[in-house]
């Protein structure tokens, strides 16, 4: 394979993610669910002919590279040499691809014009509906996952460009919302032969040596920038340990534990003494798994740079196969994501040992997604609103952290706007506020959550909901303090009020009001030294209360005015120090 000249290099280079883009417009503009045109709850990509990731359009960091391993996996199962121009092929499989069943893979080959395979475009997205026990498939109880729905592993929807009967009616059949369910299938369709066309367009333009050649240059740059921004962090071995909430059905406190290796340019996340394989739906697939240490690598290393499959070539992932992370059948997973979050915030608390000016404190861990679904008393037709919700990120060694972002795993993940939603279900948003006192305090202080509160309009609903983080919330770094824990709230202020941490399918009448209570960030460093007028302006903003001014920060301000007493505060800053109520924890020492 010969060379390629720099310019020609960067074009080939941007065709590809442009291409990506491009694909990622497409199924936006044509699929029918808000959780892909609103929510964005999907990935899509180019391969080449080995099934390796030439370039991947901006989105959900928890699918980061892990479409390599269903794109190989179809390759391995159908063959590529019983594959033709046309073909497109469905896998969804927990065990093969890593993610739950509602995440599912469009795949199909790309050809030159003498029939010589170039590559693969694919997207991953999101189901509405992929016939769980219960509607939209995020189970919090399933304890298998013959519960969670159809498992589809390389099954052919169309063969030569025309539709395979079969399977598309094995699919309406077996999903609820089906009508609305296949259209988002033929958006992903749509999205795969817009990417095969631009593939073509610049193997036609430049030719099919040019092009890998090109693809060969990408894959060796991305590799050498990863080694040299590894090789500058020190050498160690970096330990860091987390727990879950609970697996959904019993299991208290799941243990996420993990060493990272740094030998010169390599680096090895291993995550041997995490918690073994548990009964309930938070295991997930090696693949997954693999994103999961991918999101943590990609943001210590070269987070704004394009990705492709060289920038991964010298990481390596060690997980047991007893373990929560290497998911066996017939473990379930419908809530896969929620250890994943926590995964990369405790590599991110390793790390923090060998490089603090550039880890932050740990985030609210939970895309606190949440289910209301029923029959809308307008058109008597079934409805299923999903929807995630942003919370508050760890605060930065000079910074304060976000306040209402979307977790880590989710990247460009977008709430529902409110508009839409209420025209389109039988909802209506009676509150969205920041949520006070909700960011941990410290030196700088955890980014805040939100309320969004919910009422049930004229019609008996369901609410299923996730809320990790609620008994172990975002910790704090160096002296800072965790932020408020996930929750939901059913009715709050009102006769029958509950708190809810994870629920499928729990009844809520007409007139409920669901609270929707998304936890903070966790602060970084010594909350008596922040700048009290930061803490003034807080207070004004409404981020913190006078309440919490002064019993975290020992700022004392005016009832009537929100100014400093200067003197109340010195006095009251001098009793906390001295009675060690805010003490920093002792700097990091690296290596273990």
């Amino acid at each position: 394979m010969g060379s390629v000249d720099p310019v020609t290099l960067e074009v080939i280079r941007h065709g590809f993610v442009a291409a990506a883009d491009e694909m990622k417009i497409n199924l936006m503009r044509t699929a029918y669910n808000p959780i892909i045109y609103e929510v964005l709850d999907f990935s899509v990509g180019l391969f080449n002919e080995d099934g390796d990731m030439v370039a991947q359009a901006a989105g959900l960091p928890i699918f980061l590279g892990n479409l390599t391993p269903s794109v190989k996996q179809i390759m391995a199962d159908v063959g590529v040499e019983t594959m033709e121009p046309g073909d497109i092929y469905l896998i969804n499989d927990t065990y093969s691809v890593g993610t739950h069943l509602n995440d599912v893979v469009a795949c199909g080959p790309i050809f030159d014009d003498d029939g010589t395979l170039l590559g693969f475009a694919a997207s991953r997205a999101h189901w509405l509906d992929i016939g769980a026990v219960s509607p939209g498939g995020w189970t919090t109880d399933t304890t298998e996952i013959y519960q969670e729905g159809i498992r589809l592993r390389s099954i052919t929807l169309y063969k030569g460009g025309k539709p395979v009967r079969d399977t598309f009616q094995l699919l309406y059949d077996n999903v609820r919302y089906a009508d609305s369910v296949l259209g988002d299938l033929r958006a992903q369709v749509a999205a795969s032969h817009t990417g095969a066309r631009r593939y073509r367009d610049l193997v036609r333009r430049y030719g099919r040596d040019t092009v890998r050649a090109a693809v060969a240059e990408m894959f060796r740059q991305a590799e050498a920038e990863s080694r040299r921004l590894i090789a500058a962090i020190p050498d160690g071995e970096y330990y860091a340990e987390a727990f879950m909430d609970d697996d959904g059905v019993g299991t208290p406190n799941p243990k996420v534990a993990v060493t990272v290796r740094v030998q010169g340019d390599e680096m090895t996340i291993d995550l041997t003494g995490s918690s073994p394989q548990v009964r309930g739906p938070i295991n997930c697939g090696y693949a997954a798994t693999l994103s999961g240490a991918r999101i943590a690598f990609k943001a210590v290393t070269n987070p704004f740079s394009p990705v492709n499959e060289g920038t991964f070539r010298n990481l390596h992932l060690v997980v047991p196969d007893d373990c929560m992370f290497n998911a066996r059948r017939p473990a379930p997973s419908a809530v896969y994501g929620l250890i994943l979050m926590t995964l990369c915030d405790t590599i991110f608390k390793a790390l923090s040992q060998a490089i603090p000016d550039r880890i932050p404190a740990a985030h609210y861990c939970d895309v606190c997604a949440h289910f209301l679904f029923g029959t809308d008393p307008r058109s008597g037709r079934p409805y299923l609103h999903v929807e995630a919700s942003g919370g508050g990120w760890g605060a930065a060694p000079f910074r304060d952290g976000e306040s209402t972002l979307i977790a880590i795993a989710d990247g460009d993940t977008r709430n529902v706007p409110v508009e839409i939603l209420e025209n389109r279900f039988p909802l209506r948003v009676i509150r969205y506020a920041l949520r006070e006192d909700s960011g941990g305090p410290g030196r700088f202080r955890g980014g805040l959550g939100h309320y969004r509160d919910y009422l049930i309009l004229d019609h008996d609903a369901a609410l299923t909901t996730t809320q990790e983080r609620s008994q172990m919330p975002a910790w704090g770094l160096f002296g800072g303090k965790p932020g408020a824990p996930n929750r939901v709230v059913i009715n709050p202020g009102r006769p029958g009020e509950r708190v809810i941490q994870k629920c499928t399918g729990l009844p809520v009448p007409a007139g409920t009001v669901v609270s929707v209570q998304t936890g903070g960030g966790g602060g970084y460093g010594d909350p008596l030294e922040r700048d009290p007028e930061a803490v003034r302006l807080d207070v004004v903003r409404g981020y913190v209360s006078p309440q919490a001014a002064e019993r975290e920060y020992g700022v004392v301000l005016d009832p009537q005015t929100l100014e400093i007493d200067a003197e109340a505060t010195r006095a009251r800053r001098a009793a906390m120090a001295g009675t060690g109520t805010s003490a920093p924890e002792a700097p990091p020492t690296r290596g273990r």
